[in-house]
């Protein structure tokens, strides 16, 4: 086994989530065997090409902060949500027939496209992901997923959201924000769209790499809003389908779930 192979496959780990939660069943949770390699190392590397934005160009004009490129698509037309055995959710995206990203609980990482006589299949040191259909075998040295689509959605564009270069929603109540592609404000929608707010705001810490994180903060409005992205399979709560952030928003006193991704200007 080669040492680069052993390093992705020693960050298998156990974790619980709560993935694809019906109403009845928010609080449900399941133990989830992650796939080591899936969201590795947490060190600063340089924002994927064309997922982000340029940082100020002058005071007057304040930019949008640069976004990690594991909250985008890179030009994948849809999310598509996994269920697996033994029990993991992911959720993939092919920006082109050359690779595949992949999400899990912890984070991203991106497989090249691999040889293989039928199907789909995607590898790098070790972790093998291969499609036939609406079927998929994830494998390693340390095992198998057996997998199964269960729900897709195409990704959300500029066409979508014009002005926006991160979108998120949640439920109960809900809520949806998006960040300003240009400067640094963000809207939040609230209260089942009865409440409409802007705020500016500043980047408190960015985290680049595959196990991505940004958390925003802000004191221009009513009440302190802390919004914290970070990059992993997030499934909508009541619809189940697939985001490749997870998003935690704390307004006031309140502390709200969603899913949210970066925004691309074209698929």
């Amino acid at each position: 086994m080669s040492a680069k192979s052993l390093a992705l496959w020693r960050r298998l780990s156990i974790e619980r989530f709560r993935p694809f939660r019906s109403r009845s069943a928010l609080g449900a949770a399941c133990t989830v065997l992650l796939l080591a390699g899936c969201a590795t190392g947490g060190t600063t590397q340089p924002v994927d090409a064309g997922s982000s934005l340029s940082v100020s160009k002058t005071a007057e004009t304040p930019q949008s902060p640069l976004l990690p490129g594991a909250f985008f698509a890179d030009g994948g037309e849809r999310f598509t949500a996994w269920r697996c055995t033994p029990s993991q959710d992911l959720v993939t995206t092919t920006p082109d027939e050359q690779r595949l990203r992949l999400w899990t609980a912890l984070g991203k990482t991106e497989l090249p496209a691999a040889v293989v006589g039928s199907g789909e299949r995607y590898a790098l040191g070790g972790v093998s992901f291969w499609r036939q259909g609406k079927n998929a075998r994830v494998e390693s040295d340390n095992g198998q997923l057996v997998c199964s689509i269960a729900s897709e959605r195409p990704t959300t564009t500029r066409e979508e959201q014009p002005q926006s270069i991160f979108y998120a929603s949640g439920n109960e109540p809900g809520w949806r924000i998006s960040l300003d592609r240009q400067t640094t404000s963000l809207t939040l929608v609230s209260d089942y769209g009865q409440a409409k707010d802007t705020f500016d705001y500043r980047v408190a810490s960015l985290d680049n790499g595959n196990e991505a994180r940004v958390v925003l903060v802000s004191d221009s409005g009513r009440q302190p809003l802390e919004m914290d992205l970070r990059a992993g399979a997030c499934f909508d709560d009541m619809s189940g389908r697939p985001w490749p952030v997870k998003v935690t928003l704390r307004y006031g006193d309140q502390t709200w779930q969603g899913c949210g991704q970066g925004v691309e200007a074209t698929r």
